[in-house]
């Protein structure tokens, strides 16, 4: 994606926005071990960006920092939220889409 000073002027289309309470997660033996699928209402994925902050815990109830979860947008009404232990997801999340 672009950097996003070329959407600053066309300005935000449209804001969701929420909190994620250690959701049950699903299990795969793929890229994403253990993950939550978000679902947003649609948005155009090459104008939308996606700000998340929090924690993520581990097995033993350590807290790591958001930057533990990997993100990523699977389609236009999408989210997946993804971390490699078997702890839990305890993150806000911005997404904002541009015009």
């Amino acid at each position: 994606m672009s950097n996003l000073s070329q959407f600053a002027i066309s300005g935000i289309k449209s804001f969701q926005t929420g909190y994620l309470n250690n959701p049950a997660l699903s299990t795969s033996t793929g890229e994403d071990l253990r993950y939550y699928d978000l679902t947003l209402s649609a948005v155009d994925t090459a104008k939308t960006v996606v700000f998340i902050s929090g924690y993520m815990t581990d097995a033993g109830g350590v807290r790591y920092g958001a930057d533990r979860v990997k993100w990523r947008l699977t389609s236009t009404t999408n989210v997946r939220l993804s971390i490699d232990d078997t702890g839990g997801i305890f993150v806000r999340y911005n997404i904002i889409e541009f015009r």
